[in-house]
């Protein structure tokens, strides 16, 4: 496995860009869905309740480069909030924010911008005005296939909270996972990076690895594409 100079910006560039290229053999008639978490050496998916204390300047590459190659953005409000989501960078991209109670004072800036659209169940409650909105499922929950069939053609890069990642999981709705292994060991209560009903256990394929000086262990895992 090839280990990064994270000094050396010009390789930097190369293998980031090599880590998250879109695979040439994709569906275009569904959505393709990467899920991108970060993890400590001993499986918490935060420190002191942020992701982002875990992390390192060339995991933050792999997420800006994943955002540049993606239509859309999933994510929880708990995460939004969480990490003080601002308005994206990349021209064009949506963040589609899964709630059953649409509140925009978490994540002000990203809700301002107009580059925000709340996803809630059609029973859900209302939506504050100026935010577009996509409706599915309901009894207060949000059916995730109908949202992955709303978005179909589009690339997805799906950021967590944990839950959120466990019930994509568990949906078989996920086409790559993208993982950094931060090398620092939490202990604490923090959830796992995927949490919640259980997944098909089959074995994914590496498609891809590097590790940078720091220890960093970045990795992106395939499944064989199936029916959904």
């Amino acid at each position: 496995m090839r280990v990064l100079d994270s000094e050396h910006c010009p390789a930097l560039d190369v293998v980031v860009a090599d880590h998250v290229a879109l695979p040439a053999s994709r569906a275009h008639d569904a959505a393709f869905v990467r899920l991108n978490m970060i993890s400590s050496a001993d499986g918490g998916s935060a420190v002191a309740g942020l992701s982002g204390g875990l992390g390192n300047r060339i995991d933050h590459a792999v997420f800006n480069a994943l955002r540049a190659g993606a239509d859309a953005v999933l994510v929880g409000a708990g995460t939004v909030a969480a990490e003080h989501y601002g308005a994206p960078t990349v021209p064009g991209l949506q963040i589609y924010v899964v709630t059953g109670h649409p509140d925009i004072t978490g994540a002000p800036e990203l809700f301002a911008s107009g580059r925000a659209t709340f996803v809630v169940p059609d029973d859900g409650p209302p939506v504050p005005a100026g935010v577009p909105e996509l409706r599915a499922g309901t009894g207060g929950k949000v059916d995730l296939k109908q949202v992955v069939g709303a978005l179909a053609g589009k690339v997805v890069v799906a950021e967590g909270g944990p839950t959120l990642a466990g019930a994509l999981t568990a949906l078989g709705l996920v086409d790559e996972f993208f993982l950094t292994v931060s090398p620092r060991v939490v202990a604490g209560d923090s959830a796992r990076v995927v949490h919640g009903d259980g997944a098909d256990p089959k074995v994914w394929h590496l498609r891809h690895g590097f590790v940078d000086d720091d220890g960093f262990l970045f990795l992106r895992y395939a499944k064989v594409a199936e029916p959904r």
